[in-house]
């Protein structure tokens, strides 16, 4: 039953995608074409192609990076260390003579490994953590092992009380860096937003540009018909010659107004091409696109639901926002900086030894309790050391943990404080002085949106009122010409008086096209001022900003 529910489901899903993916346009299908491209289509390819969004896309992942970057000073060092060593050490004292050495030298050989784990941790401690193993065999008589194996293990932890207690600079510099990145996203947001509004932007003077020069081919038209109407009219005798001259007059006009309307097309076209893809020198010139008409569409306006939505929404300010909360932490840092360096520490280290006991030739019974021991030890012998734990190396860390072991520890304090401290004053008053100017930033911000908000839902409700009036000044020159056309038709008129109400209406449709262009990109200045241009069209930032991101 399941199975069969779900079956119709995962077929839906898989049609949207198809669908969708139908629907998305590279730019081989646009460039060289001839072809229709709706607005979202336009935006689309201006999303994936634009050159201006694809540079500011690195901006966020970058900032990601950096963020990276500043949390790696957390990260452990681990090091590693190896030495092997050969020393001969002329003999000069009676001393070595005394333990059996008759040679001219002492002869050292050994070999020291070492590894370690150094790091600091958010908020002000460090700590460190180091193991070293040495081997060395010795011909010294002072030496009682060889070889001798020696090895320690040492914990040290150190924690601020004062300077860098909780704002220390890798941490100031972590923080910093997520509100970096908070900014960026936000800016980028901004721009994706303002790519968006010139893309809407172009695509509406296109398609107005487009409007105006059918208007202008059907003045073409109209006055080529008017022209032929005239000489018919003259050929029977019932008008001039002037009349005939006039109604030329009118189509050479009305050609020169469609030359110019094509030249307006061409540029908006080169616009908009700009905007969206990456069109070569050839492109331009081989690419036709046809847009959607600009036409009138119901939207609701309420300037103090715009405001709200802008206080909410619009990317600048939340950025402004962020870039106070920097200010904040900067002069908390800066004020952390002044005090005295104030720090505790404690360390705990564990030692081993290990080794065979070297015993010289004639040394005294006295170190033997049996008495059914050699007067002088056998120099072959092997005794077990009375220090330490075996002859293994191993043996020198075996007891690391025992009671019994050799365990050191330390704890101290340190004071430091620079006399004058002039530094780290200057730096404090910078930041509070930086602080109050972000505070006065964001009001200026908050102050720059309510504006620009209002002026947006002026212009609107502007554009609004201007389609309407250009609609009815359209209807009326249309109803005008047509009743000189009759007037003309029954030789109550003249074609000069056509060709005067021909000028009326196509500067009527003109202003129509060009209100209703300002009304579609007033709307999208609106959504652009209160900040919900991008989910008003359906856009994720998040998508947007992680597109292209499969490159590194």
């Amino acid at each position: 039953m399941m199975t069969r529910k779900l079956l119709p489901l995962l077929c839906l899903v898989a049609l949207a995608r198809l669908a969708a993916a139908q629907d998305e346009l590279h730019p081989e299908d646009v460039l060289g074409q001839d072809r229709e491209l709706t607005l979202q289509q336009a935006i689309g390819l201006a999303l994936q192609y634009n050159l201006n969004l694809q540079i500011v896309r690195n901006d966020p992942l970058l900032a990601r990076e950096r963020i990276r970057e500043a949390q790696g000073a957390f990260d452990p060092n681990l090091s590693g260390a190896f030495q092997q060593q050969h020393t001969e050490t002329p003999v000069a004292n009676s001393l070595q003579a005394l333990f059996g050495n008759t040679a001219d030298r002492t002869v050292d050989d050994s070999q020291n490994y070492g590894a370690g784990l150094v790091g600091i941790l958010p908020y002000g401690p460090s700590y460190s953590s180091g193991y070293t193993f040495n081997k060395l065999a010795s011909t010294n008589a002072l030496f009682g092992l060889k070889p001798q194996y020696t090895s320690a293990w040492t914990n040290s932890l150190t924690l601020p009380l004062l300077r860098d207690l909780y704002w220390s600079t890798p941490t100031y510099l972590v923080e910093r860096s997520k509100l970096d990145s908070q900014i960026s996203d936000a800016s980028f947001n901004s721009q994706l937003q303002d790519g968006v509004f010139l893309v809407e932007g172009s695509y509406w003077a296109l398609s107005a540009a487009r409007a105006l020069e059918r208007s202008t081919q059907k003045g073409v038209d109209t006055a080529n018909d008017l022209l032929e109407q005239t000489k018919v009219q003259y050929q029977v005798g019932t008008v001039s010659k002037v009349l005939v001259t006039q109604a030329e007059a009118g189509v050479a006009q009305r050609e020169s107004e469609h030359i110019s309307a094509l030249n307006s097309v061409r540029r908006a076209q080169d616009t908009l091409l700009t905007a969206i893809l990456q069109p070569g020198v050839n492109d331009y010139s081989s690419t036709n696109i046809r847009t959607e008409e600009p036409t009138f569409v119901d939207y609701q306006v309420d300037a103090n639901a715009a405001v709200e939505k802008a206080r909410a929404s619009r990317p600048e300010l939340y950025q402004v926002q962020k870039q106070l909360e920097e200010a904040e932490i900067a002069e908390k840092w800066s004020w952390n900086q002044k005090l005295p360096a104030f720090d505790v520490g404690a360390s705990y280290t564990m030692n081993g030894i290990s080794g065979t006991q070297k015993i010289p030739p004639g040394t005294p019974i006295g170190f033997q309790d049996d008495p059914n021991t050699p007067t002088l030890f056998d120099p072959k012998q092997v005794f077990e050391p009375p220090f330490g734990y075996g002859t293994s190396p191993g043996a020198a860390h075996d007891r690391y943990f025992a009671g019994n072991g050799f365990h050191n520890w330390t704890f101290g304090a340190t004071l430091s404080y620079p006399l004058g401290n002039e530094t780290a004053d200057s730096r404090y008053i910078q930041r509070k002085i930086e602080l109050r100017r972000a505070k006065t930033s964001l009001a200026r911000e908050e102050q720059d949106v309510v504006l620009s908000v209002r002026t947006a839902v002026r212009e609107l409700q502007s554009s609004i009122d201007a389609v309407k009036a250009a609609q009815r000044a359209r209807i009326a020159s249309e109803e005008t010409l047509r009743a000189e056309e009759e007037r003309l038709r029954l030789g109550d008129s003249t074609p000069h008086n056509v060709l005067l109400f021909q000028n009326d209406l196509l500067t009527a449709e003109s202003n129509e096209i060009t209100q209703l262009q300002l009304y579609r990109t007033a709307i999208s200045a609106l959504e652009r001022a209160q900040g919900t241009l991008l989910e008003s069209r359906g856009i994720s930032v998040e998508n947007e900003r992680e597109r292209g991101m499969d490159k590194y």
